[in-house]
């Protein structure tokens, strides 16, 4: 054709125009070649707040081309799929083109695979971002078309029946344009004006081979690196625009910086390629960007000469190629690399961009450098306040070293628990590297490093420097991954909504399930968890950051709002990564989520050098009361016997396969039990020089005693001999006495079983004498009786007679005599007769007190009678009561005369009962007083045996 033989006209050499070099214009009848297509490309200043680096795109051919076929490809509803290396652009080409869609036309999606997402997350964020239309029909907002961008496509793991599942949800989505619900029903769900755009880097290292029937579905279009003329396009672009506003001999050398790092990439890629262990040994031209980025944080102030530019671009190659290497050998291959490239471009420069260290940074104007030089020079924290945050050359450890040490002392007054760091040169260059990174907008760390090494406190200091938050999770029990997404809504809420500046800490210890670090992923990838919100807080969230919208003029629409929501998340947040290199678990998870190495800057922590050594044992034993002599030997020696565990562990590894790792945390731990052996050991031997002082002491004391007890001993020894004497004395007075008690006891006893005795004789003849005494009393009880039935007119009936018969007279002479009656006459016998109580008299006689002649002469006047009771009856019968009463006293005296004997045996039984009584009580009481004599002998025995004791004692 006419184009085609003019485009051949027109290209060197000949060559067959193709669709690699450029297109056909069928309407103007011309060839345009991708250059001429691509745009002018002038952007602000990078400080500005109109754009960020990450926002830069340099127009090129292949930029241009490709985004022509996306471009075709979308407008046609057809779903793309670009393969290329990782760091072709790739993701920024598809990024850009999708941010030139009118957001009234197209809403777009992204997504970030992984090894970890499964068919089920894929649909969630598919079925978040589609509406219900009518049954069964689902689609984006009406009026609009979904673009779903899919990057790493082959990033998931294959099941165990070799089906990789969010592909398959995929082919299906495609092929029938649409998907089954997943609830019970398994209802089927219609997705209308849903498009797939998707990117992928070629199998291997952890990403799988496609279903070459998915990948029919697509337009396929491979993406290969730019070529060097285009890469150096690209940074001399964006370099020269930034370096404009500066003076004629920095803009010279900006083309030569150029051709120096595209020269030191070639040799990093091709001096360090991936190993097993190396696995992030992955270099591609995010790297480059990430050394132009820093490049364009230089200002006119700081950099005005040729030579402070090229320590800048010294400064960034080495952050960005040397922090990640492992080994010596490696980093001293970059820094040859670095250091003849630098001789060779830039001879003039070379001693002064070489010269080391090497510390940029912009941390003197944050918050907490002003907050420590308005303390200690105001003058200069005024003119840093009014030029803050000025990426600049550090010069050296000292000069930052108080510094640090003032901002970790603010700190410590403000955060517990407190960080007890020691800043060693080589933790101030790991600050300042960590500084650099999360100073940069969309910037994330990957520190590597062993346990103990500082990770986590060094990325305090630096984030409390910065001026920033920190987050972190705090495990608990049951922790999960619901309470994780948790904890990132409210980190989004903070960083999206508050606008703060935060930097998530996360370590390998807060990996509690695998899933989590797919999370940190996305994050890293996308810049947010898909679904992490839902509708109803994804509302919230909106509406939280509408305001902030209005004021940066954009329009308010719900696309907008989130928009804005997720790029200030993705400016405003910082992830700091800290992982351990033990084991194959790192290698594992880098393998199978790239963004951890891909989207974060690396800094491989290196085992602390002997400088760092010698500081931490320093500091850490400023304080131990060491002998200024031995304090240098001490320190040297702590240093040397950790240092010779690394030629050990390396010799334990060649001989038996295995890896021992030493870490800092074992020379710190080293420091402590030196430490707490050392104050063991002082207070074990003050202890023991108290407790020999002390003996010393008490020797002194008992040799000055001695004398004095020696000269009390010989008095003490008399005073002992007499107390033994009066012992002894007392103890024979109480065997005597005891003897006496005994002897008398023995008598008491006697006369108790005597009077036992008696008693038993006395009652026996006591009762006999008794029972006689009761026969005789009958008789007596009789008379009483006869004198009852007499009445006072028979008894004056018998005074009436002057001359009585004899025998009433004698019967009355009887009762005379037995009363005792002195003259027997009748006179006087009527005369007691007469008395107005003779019979009460007589029944009241006391016979027992008779005499024997009364007994006697009654007795005899009766024998001489000789009259019975029933004669003296028919004589008299008041005669004849007195007779029987007369009878009856002597029968009763007759038997009492017998019971006499045995009453007076029985009264001297009773009186000697009564002295053997008096005796026993006698014999009693002087057992009493022995006794009690015994005893008080027996106390004052038992008192001198222990005043002789302890006398003896002394």
């Amino acid at each position: 054709s006419q184009i085609y033989q003019k485009n051949c006209e027109i290209s060197p050499g000949g060559q067959h125009p193709t669709t690699n070099t450029g297109r056909t214009q069928t309407q103007e009848n011309r060839w345009d070649s991708w250059l001429s297509l691509a745009p002018l490309f002038k952007p602000p200043q990078v400080g500005s707040h109109a754009t960020k680096f990450h926002q830069i795109l340099v127009p090129t051919a292949d930029t241009a081309r490709n985004t022509w076929l996306l471009e075709a490809a979308v407008q046609a509803h057809q779903p793309v799929l670009l393969v290329g290396e990782s760091g072709t652009a790739k993701t920024v080409t598809v990024q850009n083109y999708l941010s030139t869609l009118s957001p009234d036309l197209f809403a777009v999606l992204g997504v970030n695979f992984s090894s970890r997402t499964s068919s089920l997350d894929f649909q969630r964020n598919i079925e978040g971002n589609v509406e219900r239309w009518s049954k069964g029909i689902y689609g984006p907002t009406p009026g609009k078309h979904l673009v779903v961008f899919v990057d790493d496509l082959n990033m998931p793991q294959a099941d165990k029946y070799g089906t990789q599942q969010p592909i398959a949800l995929m082919k299906l989505m495609v092929e029938k344009n649409g998907l089954y619900d997943r609830g019970k029903e398994l209802n089927w769900k219609t997705l209308r004006n849903v498009q797939l755009v998707c990117a992928m880097a070629p199998p291997g290292g952890g990403r799988s081979a496609l279903d070459t029937r998915f990948v029919s579905l697509f337009n396929v279009f491979n993406i290969p690196g730019p070529s060097p003329d285009t890469l150096h396009r690209m940074f001399s672009t964006i370099l020269n625009t930034h370096l404009e506003p500066f003076s004629e001999s920095i803009r010279e050398i900006a083309n030569t910086l150029t051709d120096a790092t595209l020269e030191l990439y070639q040799l990093v890629i091709q001096g360090l390629p991936p190993t097993p262990n190396k696995f992030h040994y992955v270099f591609n031209l995010r790297d480059i960007g990430r050394v132009y980025e820093g490049l364009c944080h230089c200002s006119i102030d700081k950099f005005d000469t040729p030579d402070t530019l090229v320590r800048l671009w010294v400064n960034e190659c080495l952050r960005v190629f040397h922090d990640r290497l492992i080994s010596d050998v490696d980093r001293d291959f970059v820094k040859n690399c670095i250091s003849d490239l630098v001789k060779q471009y830039f001879p003039e420069e070379a001693t002064h961009a070489l010269a080391t260290p090497i510390l940029f940074g912009d941390f003197r104007g944050s918050p907490a450098a002003l907050n420590v030089m308005s303390d200690t020079q105001p003058d200069k924290a005024r003119s840093v306040s009014e030029d803050a945050r000025i990426y600049e050359d550090l010069k050296d450890y000292d000069t930052l070293r108080p510094l640090f040490e003032d901002i970790l002392m603010n700190y410590n007054e403000n955060h517990m628990p407190a960080m007890n760091l020691v800043l060693f040169d080589d933790a101030i260059e790991h600050v300042t590297r960590i500084l650099r990174i999360i100073r940069r907008p969309r910037g994330h760390a990957l520190l590597v490093a062993i346990g103990g090494s500082g990770k986590q406190s060094l990325t305090k200091l630096a984030t409390f420097t910065a001026g920033y938050d920190l987050f972190e999770i705090s495990l608990s029990r049951g922790y999960g991954e619901d309470q994780f997404l948790e904890d990132l809504k409210k980190l989004y809420h903070k960083v999206g909504v508050d606008n703060k500046h935060v930097t998530f800490l996360f370590t390998d210890n807060h990996v509690v399930q695998e899933a989590f670090l797919e999370h940190i992923n996305n994050m890293l990838t996308v810049g947010i968890v898909p679904t992490l919100f839902s509708e109803e807080e994804k509302e919230a969230v909106i509406s939280g950051v509408r305001e902030d919208v209005v004021k940066a003029r954009i329009f308010d629409s719900k696309e907008n709002c989130w928009r804005f929501f997720l790029d200030r998340c993705r400016g405003n947040l910082h992830i700091v990564l800290c992982m351990s290199p033990a084991g194959e678990t790192l290698r594992w998870r880098c393998r199978h989520f790239p963004g951890l190495v891909s989207s974060t800057s690396i800094d491989w922590f290196q085992p602390w050098p002997e400088q760092a050594l010698h500081s931490v044992a320093a500091i850490f034993l400023a304080d131990e009361d060491i002998a200024s002599e031995y304090r240098t030997d001490v320190v040297q020696h702590m240093v040397q016997t950790h240092l010779s565990i690394f030629k050990f562990s390396s010799r334990y590894e060649q001989q038996m396969r295995r890896r021992n790792f030493v870490t800092p945390k074992n020379f710190l731990d080293y420091i402590a039990s030196y430490r707490q052996l050392l104050r063991d050991n002082r207070k074990r031997i003050t202890e023991q020089t108290r407790r020999l002082e002390g003996g010393l002491s008490k020797l002194t004391e008992a040799a000055e005693h001695l004398e004095d007890l020696n000269a009390k001993l010989q008095v003490q020894k008399v005073q002992v001999d007499e107390q033994t004497r009066m012992c002894n004395e007392l103890l024979n007075t109480i065997g005597e006495s005891k003897a006496k008690v005994e002897a008398s006891q023995l008598l008491a006893s006697q006369k108790e079983r005597e009077l036992v005795e008696l008693s038993a004789q006395i009652h026996a003849k006591k009762q006999e004498a008794e029972e006689a005494l009761e026969a005789a009393l009958p008789a007596l009880e009789k008379a009483r009786e006869a004198l009852k039935n007499l009445s006072r007119n028979e008894v004056t009936e018998i005074r009436s007679f002057a001359n009585p018969p004899r025998a009433v007279q004698t019967v009355c002479e009887c009762v005379g005599i037995l009363r005792n009656l002195k003259d027997l006459n009748w006179k006087n016998i009527k005369g007691m007769m007469s008395s107005p109580d003779f019979l009460k008299d007589l029944l009241e006689f006391n016979a027992d007190e008779l005499t024997d002649r009364q007994v006697r002469q009654a007795k005899d006047l009766l024998k001489n009678l000789g009259i019975t009771v029933e004669k003296m009856e028919a004589i008299s019968i008041a005669g004849a009561g007195l007779l029987t009463w007369v009878n009856a006293i002597m029968y009763y005296c007759a038997e009492s005369r017998k019971v006499i004997p045995k009453r007076k045996a029985v009264e001297q039984s009773i009186r000697s009962q009564r002295q053997n009584q008096r005796d026993l009580e006698a014999i009693q009481a002087e057992v009493k007083s022995l006794t009690e004599e015994l005893e008080n002998l027996g106390a004052q025995y038992s008192r001198g045996i222990p005043e002789q004791q302890e006398l003896k004692d002394q």
